[in-house]
């Protein structure tokens, strides 16, 4: 069983296993998540320790060799524990550790609970799992940030840092649309423009929280678990999620700043804007005076998406310009959706 955009990848899905492993960073976690049963385990486990026939049990779909290697692989990031117990034969029991495996396990529990679709039965579609694939294939490719302002014809999108060609940056923008994950419209000119969905902008809670997950867990004690640029592409792109209609014209400034970013800096700057009808809209350059603005560093910006907390972020001017914006995104990101 294969996911994402292995059909076009340069990794056989067995190589991209190796370095979700090995590895960890942000579309890796995103690709082990996604990929064959790995995100079922970890499911089934949240549930409390499981022997391994039983696991097989519980993760239906799937050949019990599929089963022992994807719990392997959460064992070797160390997300599940296995004991041996004695006996003939001697059984296996399989628990999330502590507070690695229940850190994931809630985080993605709770991203389940607003954004991804269960069946009947409590389980999550087996075609949300595989859209983590996808986000992973964007977010590595920068065409996350690429569309984070605006949408992007594949002629613009193919000019990035990716180092894909036109014709590959064409196929995946059409994988991804099929996945939900972008839509199409045509722009001046008949030109064909791909732009993000709602669904891709409400995945950025997950992304944040899988930054918060790689600080405690993988990354050295003093990194952050995404970089500052990284957190302002999760800004823009779910800034325009929020509504704000009380707020109509006004201009928004945030700051993300990096540990070795020099007294006064500005770090990395997200700009956006209420627009008539209310919403926010990021903007890749400053449209106006802001209004109101805030200033933070990556550990001060995720509590804020994650937890609805900004009380670490520096305010100023229009703090409720701020402190709306801040609520209707934790609000709108956790709020679960009919989808």
């Amino acid at each position: 069983m294969t996911t994402g955009l292995s059909g076009i990848d340069d990794l056989q899905p067995s190589e991209r296993d190796d370095a979700c492993v090995a590895g960890a960073s942000t579309a890796e976690v995103l690709h082990l998540l996604s990929a064959g049963a790995t995100g079922a385990i970890l499911m089934a486990l949240g549930e409390g320790p499981l022997r391994t026939k039983t696991l097989t049990e519980q993760v239906p779909g799937y050949a019990p060799r599929t089963i022992y290697r994807y719990a392997g692989k959460l064992a070797e990031l160390e997300i599940v524990e296995r004991e041996e117990e004695p006996g003939v034969p001697s059984k296996v029991v399989h628990t999330l550790s502590d507070p690695c495996g229940t850190e994931l396990y809630n985080l993605v529990n709770r991203f389940a609970d607003a954004s991804l679709t269960r069946l009947p039965d409590g389980r999550i579609d087996a075609h949300a799992w595989a859209s983590l694939g996808l986000l992973a294939d964007m977010w590595e490719a920068g065409m996350v940030e690429e569309l984070s302002c605006e949408g992007r014809s594949p002629t613009d999108l193919a000019r990035g840092h990716h180092g894909l060609s036109y014709h590959q940056v064409n196929r995946r923008a059409g994988l991804f649309k099929t996945g939900g994950l972008l839509e199409e419209w045509q722009g001046p000119g008949r030109r064909r423009c791909y732009g993000l969905t709602e669904k891709t902008r409400r995945k950025m809670g997950l992304i944040a929280g899988i930054a918060r997950w790689r600080h405690h867990h993988v990354v050295a004690e003093d990194e952050e678990g995404m970089t500052a640029e990284e957190m302002a592409t999760v800004l823009r792109v779910a800034l325009p999620l929020v509504k704000l209609p009380e707020h109509r014209g006004k201009c928004l400034q945030l700051s993300v700043l990096s540990e070795d970013d020099a007294a006064g800096s500005e770090g990395e700057t997200i700009w956006a804007e209420v627009t008539d009808d209310g919403t926010i809209q990021s903007c890749a350059e400053q449209p106006a005076d802001p209004d109101g603005w805030g200033r933070g560093s990556v550990r001060h910006w995720i509590p804020i998406l994650l937890d609805g907390k900004i009380d670490r972020v520096l305010v100023g001017d229009d703090a409720g310009l701020l402190a709306n914006a801040v609520d209707g995104l934790y609000e709108t990101l956790w709020t679960p959706q009919p989808f």
